[in-house]
């Protein structure tokens, strides 16, 4: 058996009134990659945070190659070699690629300056695994979230690094670009360096993994080597029942002859002439690879970006979609793909998140005085409805966890009640309960006669939720199946790849 390099023994970690960790175990031994899984708020993120010295345990022991420690900043557990890769991206945007890379350790020169020539030239040499060299001297925020999110990881390899911890890696990856992490995570173990591993995407953890534990509310449910378990296994551990991933299709209504929303000839930045219908009670899918087209066609469509041609006609009532906020008086709402950026505030409560759309409407018949009853009660519906983890709806949309902060966006858009409803990615970051959960709730709201568009980059999520399914490549729409009925993902990719 290999040595063991990190053994964390009662770990208790509390929010307030919430118990994020509750006498948590766990032992990671070297060069093995440890997955770490369980539902949005089981305690995976505040545990790695905790290793890397982002929080401050209550209570319990973390051993790091036989000696106790407890790291009061990042810089000190990098420098310990424990490096965290975070789910959510945090860089400085107008540095550079290599200040990034570095920082907190530039290399100095006698005098004390910073040596930017050996900065660039180690920026490089670190960069070369990712074929990044080129990029060393970009503004971060110049990247795409991808090419952040490796930023992220050469930042951990910085030093001499034992133990990575990777929290929700390829969410923003491409695939190509998930083929280069695992490669690299595979050199990684070569090299004796050990791996905590956290995902939502279970096949990935059979590709990747040794051994994976399961958490729940905070409590370990469970060690096995991965070549023990299936699937099913897993889930069941973490959600503590049989799940039926996509249930079954019981809509009593389905689609209609009424046309919802209808997009004429259109053209924008990476869009070149879609067209496509929604009818009442619909869910429409749309796929394609990265950069196909899809969230730009939405995101158009939303008034976010501006129009060079074509038309949108909302109930067959052609319709100037000015900006998201006219877009959204006119019965149109978006889940966006980024929830950091477009879909939450993360430093107001949940509450005034869920009913920001329509906070007008709780205000007009008061005088312009919110109906903060009114506005508790919606807060508290969607929270229910998407079994939402947080201590009540004046909770802070930052202090939870990103798969609920992703849960949060998307109750916002549901209440807004709107005809037509486009989710970008809706699932990404949630996890298998919440993802049968929103599955639900589409179908109700489609049964409700809404019209509902869903992009997704699974494949098997278009297939069982979506009644058709438009396939997008550079910019467009490059075929339609009118029939959801027995189709496989060969079919769908062959045309998603030309």
């Amino acid at each position: 058996m290999q040595d063991l390099v990190l053994k964390s023994q009662g770990i208790n970690k509390s929010f307030g009134g919430v118990h994020a960790l509750t006498d948590m175990g766990f032992e990671l031994r070297s060069g093995e990659v440890h997955a770490l899984v369980g539902e949005n708020g089981a305690g995976k993120s505040t545990y790695i945070k905790i290793l890397s010295g982002v929080y401050h345990k209550d209570s319990g022991s973390n051993a790091y190659n036989g000696a106790n420690v407890d790291f009061r900043t990042t810089i000190e557990a990098r420098k310990a070699g424990i490096g965290m890769v975070p789910q959510i991206i945090e860089l400085a945007p107008m540095l550079t690629v290599a200040e990034n890379i570095y920082m907190g350790g530039y290399p100095s020169a006698k005098n004390g300056i910073v040596n930017w020539k050996e900065l660039y030239r180690k920026a490089e040499e670190t960069a070369s695994i990712f074929g990044m060299e080129a990029l060393v001297r970009e503004p971060v925020g110049k990247l795409g979230a991808g090419y952040r999110q490796l930023v992220e990881i050469l930042k951990a390899l910085t030093y001499d690094t034992r133990i990575i911890a990777f929290d929700e890696p390829t969410a923003a990856l491409s695939e190509d670009e998930t083929r280069r992490l695992f490669e690299l995570i595979r050199k990684l173990k070569a090299k004796g360096i050990s791996i905590i591993y956290v995902s939502h995407r279970l096949d990935e953890l059979f590709e990747i993994a040794d051994r994976i534990t399961v958490l729940k509310d905070g409590r370990v449910m469970g060690t096995r080597d991965i070549a023990a378990v299936t699937k099913d296994d897993i889930v069941s551990l973490m959600v503590g029942r049989d799940l039926n991933l996509y249930g079954e299709d019981s809509r009593k209504r389905g689609k209609t002859d009424e046309v919802a929303l209808e997009v004429r000839d259109l053209k924008a930045t990476g869009v070149h002439g879609v067209s496509f219908s929604v009818h009442k009670g619909e869910i429409v899918g749309c796929f394609g690879m990265v950069g196909s087209g899809r969230t730009e066609t939405m995101m158009a469509i939303f008034g976010d970006s501006p129009l060079h041609g074509g038309e949108v006609l909302l109930k067959g009532r052609s319709v100037k979609i000015k900006s998201p906020f006219h877009a959204v008086r006119m019965g149109l709402g978006l889940v966006p793909e980024n929830r950091i950026a477009q879909g939450v505030i993360l430093i107001a409560p949940v509450k005034n998140n869920i009913t920001l759309p329509f906070v007008g409407k709780l205000a007009r018949k008061r005088g312009g005085f919110l109906d903060l009853r009114k506005e508790r009660a919606i807060a508290r519906q969607y929270i229910k409805a998407l079994n939402l983890k947080t201590p009540d709806e004046d909770t802070q949309v930052s202090d939870l966890s990103g798969g609920n902060q992703q849960k949060v966006s998307i109750a916002k858009w549901l209440a807004t009640r709107s005809d037509v409803i486009i989710f970008d990615e809706p699932t990404h970051g949630i996890d298998v309960g919440a993802k049968a959960d929103i599955y639900r709730l589409l179908r109700e709201l489609s049964d409700e006669g809404k019209g509902i568009i869903l992009v997704s980059s699974e494949l098997p999520e278009v297939l069982n939720v979506c009644d058709r399914i438009l396939v997008f490549r550079d910019g467009k729409i490059v075929h339609e199946f009118t029939e959801n009925r027995g189709l496989n993902e060969a079919e769908v990719v062959r045309f998603a790849l030309g």
